[in-house]
């Protein structure tokens, strides 16, 4: 039999390799880590499936209520827009408008700092982004600012945003319901113990990005059409259908053919000069001598002219202006976290049938996906070119399955927008000034919000997303197991003989913070603050310090996710939108880290003294 500590420590790293290749889907490695626990016998079964009827877990799940009713209700778009400002059309340079712009760029990437800070103080992180992405792509078309400029200081803001308070991040929310657990930890961080310190790191953020930056920032092309930036011409053909053809007649909807080869009809051009019909319709008739503008793969469109007497344009014209009309658009949309179409392709998710939009083109990470569309698995952050009817495009971003980067009008906040707003208050002042737990209060609230109807029932189980409450169980299960079998003894003991060698108790804090902000990086940053913290506590008791200011470099560490596009969904949700690279997170994210991490190291001791 293997001894626990070996069993955990193999699960751990099992975990945290699945984790970095994305082998399996996270949410999946955390149920696979309590079940080998639980079996193996490091756990029980009550203590395996504690977590999952934790208070963290009520309290996650409540405040996914709270982030719907601000989005629905428009108090979320709303308040982004009164905080980011007014945009006005940026002066022609010619006219001697060349400073007017830059003030305006430079103001607007400080706003969109400060707003997506403050709002993500009280709301999710990953939902503040996805309702201010269709604002900033707005804006930055009005005022012909490049997006990348906004999208960055939008992320960014929104991670440290999630320090100013307990109930921010399911991060901070999951480490405080630990120390419930934790003997010698203090117990759980009061509802804004930490709040000074994640105001002042906002403002350095925001002073950071007042100055080198602003500067550091990549500059995407302003002039760029869709059709130029996704390369249409790579994904779409025009071919002609000639008098013999089994299609003349026949509707498009009842051509199998284009389904059975993965190829899209995403107009058709009349001969004779007749108007173009453009994403036609089900019940729209194929005539002799059409133009077919047809999206797929090289490869598909030749094998299927190979079947059917169509044959390929010489001179393909599948510009913008073949491709939309006044009632149809070419949109960008983004797939954002929580979005039921992640871990499916566009054909097993009906894509085309349940939205009535075509995708002519996909980006992920920067790179054309240039494989077939219809078979690629959909991932957070991945960018489509999205051609559709207005109505189909409207209801797609009502529905907020897809964060569509197109005009976005002003929203109007609904009556009930004082409820949410006053149920929020209510819940903050009760943990701030009763005993009450934050669970309860946040129960009562999201309760509340049912009961008047800015939620609706059926909308509750749509809302929660199942695969954050399952890591967040999971974790919880293995930080268990990590210190039921003194693991967090065995790393402690190798820390403190380094520190001991010559770290004063800042320093010991200062290595906490790089570790836990390194690992996140690379791991989810839930897995990184529940492990990091059992091992905060038994350094603290080891050195005989207190576990304060500890536990306040994991929580501050495992918030400085800015290195990389995968180590948090709100850098991967701009990263497609922002047309960034792998590099520009680093040059960007690694001076800010650097600044955020010395503030930290400066300033915890002085609030949390050892």
């Amino acid at each position: 039999m293997l001894e626990p500590q070996t069993i955990v420590l193999a699960v751990l790293i099992g975990s945290f390799l699945l984790f970095v290749t994305d082998a399996v889907r996270y949410e999946l490695t955390a149920l696979g880590v309590v079940v080998v626990l639980v079996l193996s016998g490091c756990l029980t079964v009550e203590e395996g499936f504690q977590g999952f009827s934790s208070n963290a877990v009520v309290l996650i799940a409540s405040m996914y209520i709270f982030g719907h009713a601000f989005t629905k209700s428009g108090l979320a778009e709303g308040l982004g827009r009164r905080m980011i400002g007014r945009s006005k059309p940026q002066p022609d340079p010619s006219q001697g408008g060349t400073l007017t712009g830059r003030v305006h760029e430079a103001g607007l990437v400080l706003r969109m700092t400060v707003a997506s800070g403050v709002l993500s103080s009280v709301l999710s992180n990953t939902g503040v982004v996805a309702t201010l992405i269709p604002v900033a792509s707005s804006i930055s078309r009005k005022m012909r600012i490049p997006l990348s400029k906004l999208l960055l200081p939008l992320a960014f803001g929104s991670l440290v945003g999630g320090l100013v308070t307990v109930i921010a991040t399911s991060t901070n929310i999951a480490i405080n319901d630990l120390l419930r657990e934790i003997e010698g930890s203090g117990g759980p961080f009061g509802l804004f113990e930490f709040s000074q310190l994640g105001l002042v790191l906002l403002l350095v953020t925001t002073l950071y990005f007042a100055g080198p930056g602003r500067w550091l920032l990549p500059t995407s092309s302003v002039e760029e059409t869709l059709s130029e930036r996704y390369q249409v011409p790579k994904f779409v053909t025009e071919v002609l259908v000639e008098p013999t053809s089994e299609l003349i007649n026949r509707n498009v909807a009842d051509i199998d053919m284009f389904q059975r080869f993965n190829v899209a009809v995403l107009g058709i051009v009349r001969a004779g000069g007749e108007r173009p019909v453009l994403a036609p319709g089900p019940y729209n008739r194929v005539r002799a001598q059409d133009t077919l503008i047809l999206q797929g793969a090289p490869d598909d469109v030749l094998r299927l002219s190979e079947v059917l007497p169509i044959r390929r344009r010489e001179s393909v014209e599948a510009g913008d202006t073949r491709l939309y009309s006044d009632d149809v658009r070419l949109v960008e949309a983004v797939i954002p976290a929580g979005s039921e179409y992640i871990g499916q392709s566009l054909a097993s998710s009906e894509f085309r049938t349940r939205t009535g939009l075509n995708v002519l083109a996909m980006s992920r990470h920067g790179e054309l996906q240039l494989k077939r569309l219809q078979e690629v698995t959909l991932d957070i952050g991945d960018t489509l070119l999205v051609q559709g009817h207005l109505p189909d495009i409207s209801r797609a971003r009502r529905q907020r399955q897809l964060l569509v980067l197109d005009e976005v009008q002003a929203p109007i906040a609904s009556r009930r927008s004082w409820i949410v707003l006053a149920t929020l208050a209510t819940v903050l002042l009760g943990a701030a000034f009763t005993d009450q737990p934050l669970a309860i209060l946040g129960m009562a609230g999201a309760l509340v919000l049912v009961l008047t109807k800015v939620v609706l029932p059926d909308e509750v189980p749509k809302i929660i997303d199942l695969k954050v409450i399952a890591l967040v169980g999971g974790m919880l299960a293995l930080g268990t197991a990590f210190q039921r079998v003194g693991l967090d003894k065995s790393f402690v003991h190798s820390i403190s003989s380094t520190v001991n060698d010559g770290f004063s108790h800042r320093g010991a804090l200062a290595l906490l913070l790089v570790v836990t902000m390194i690992l996140t990086q690379v791991l989810n940053n839930v897995s990184t603050a529940v492990i990091m913290t059992g091992i905060a506590v038994e350094l603290a008791q080891t050195l005989g310090v207190s576990p304060r200011p500890l536990l306040m470099a994991v929580v501050t560490g495992s918030s400085l996710a800015f290195l990389s596009p995968v180590a948090h969904q709100a850098n991967a949700m701009v990263m497609g939108p922002g047309g960034y690279r792998y590099k520009d997170f680093l040059i960007v994210g690694l001076p800010l880290a650097i600044l955020t991490g010395v503030t930290s190291v400066l300033l915890i001791p002085v609030w949390w003294p050892f």
